[in-house]
């Protein structure tokens, strides 16, 4: 099948082109994983399926979620132009496309000399702060080289996605005077935007924990914590050192005490900076049952010169998509460095 997505509608989109290009100052409307597939039914009834495999991957935090959200919208539907100003757009098409021809125009692409099959991305095509994720289909091939292009479309289309929550979560700069203080007095280094509370707890006999927390705009709505507990190094990095490591701390430490279900845990052994570690997931739950709380959380294990790290880093975020708040959980955690050498 050959994929003509303006044949029978091409002046009527033509029309809607001119109305969308007449907004272009307009800022881009929906949420950053929304994705806005501008598709004739009767093509889109053909690749549904194999589209939404890929581009609506799922993560497991609490549950199952997806990633991203796909909503195709036939030419002719009179919703169209307001779509067409969603954050995310993706178009697939031939050469002759009006809407790739605009996309290439924005990205200054030259569709002759792109092979088919190439994904590129154009920024502000229809509105401000606009991401149109573009593929070029290959003539007489078009359902195939739309299906064999997905995966490559998922990597832009996530790697703008991983930009957005970096620049949404740093839109206050990073604490450096914190990461500098953490590594003087207690042997690492943690990145974490100046939102941020910190607190440290003495422990007792010399010893203590750190926290960093987010808990902006209501910590009813969104908490996002992360702690770090060390003790001498130890034999080995398991995934019952990091869950009983856990129970302790957040029955002490925690607001509300939390019960861990490990019945989707993952482990992970890898090296970081060097340094043997370990990652263990799973989900926390409110211990005394009173209130139905829950999330995800990730530990790590990080065997640093004279000390094992903990860094606990978790998640409660109610009635609400979590994957954007578990990359920056994850970025947190990736900024974390050992700097004590010895005792």
């Amino acid at each position: 099948m050959r994929i003509r997505p303006f044949g029978a509608c091409a002046a009527l989109l033509s029309a809607t082109l001119l109305g969308v290009s007449g907004c272009r100052q307009q800022t881009a409307l929906g949420e950053a994983n929304s994705l806005i597939i501008v598709v004739p039914d009767s093509v889109w009834n053909q690749v549904e399926e194999e589209t939404r495999a890929v581009l609506e991957p799922t993560i497991f935090t609490s549950r199952d979620e997806k990633q991203y959200e796909v909503s195709a919208v036939d030419p002719g539907h009179q919703r169209v132009a307001d779509l067409m100003l969603f954050r995310n757009v993706l178009v697939f098409g031939t050469d002759d496309d009006p809407l790739l021809m605009e996309a290439a125009a924005a990205a200054d692409q030259d569709l002759a000399a792109l092979e088919p099959g190439r994904v590129f991305q154009a920024r502000d095509v229809w509105a401000r702060g606009q991401t149109v994720t573009a593929t070029l289909l290959r003539r007489g091939r078009e359902t195939e080289s739309w299906i064999d292009a997905l995966p490559s479309v998922l990597n832009a289309v996530d790697m703008t996605y991983r930009e957005h929550v970096l620049q949404r979560m740093f839109a206050t700069s990073t604490d450096t005077a914190l990461a500098t203080d953490l590594g003087r007095r207690f042997g690492f280094s943690l990145y974490v935007p100046q939102v941020y509370d910190w607190v440290v707890r003495d422990l007792g006999g010399g010893d203590s924990l750190v926290i960093v927390r987010n808990d902006n705009p209501d910590p009813s709505e969104l908490i996002r914590s992360v702690l770090v507990a060390w003790r001498p190094g130890v034999d080995s990095l398991t995934r019952e050192l990091a869950l009983e490591w856990r129970a302790e701390i957040d029955a002490t430490h925690y607001n509300v005490p939390q019960r861990i279900d490990d019945t989707n845990s993952s482990v992970v052994s890898f090296q970081w900076q060097g340094y043997p570690a370990l990652e263990v997931t799973g989900v926390w739950q409110d211990e005394a049952g009173g209130f139905p709380a829950a999330g995800p959380f990730i530990v790590w294990l990080v065997d640093c010169p004279a000390r094992t790290y903990f860094v606990d880093a978790w998640l409660y975020s109610p009635n609400r998509p979590k994957y954007e708040y578990m990359l920056q959980l994850q970025e947190i955690l990736g900024s974390f460095r050992c700097t004590m050498t010895s005792e």
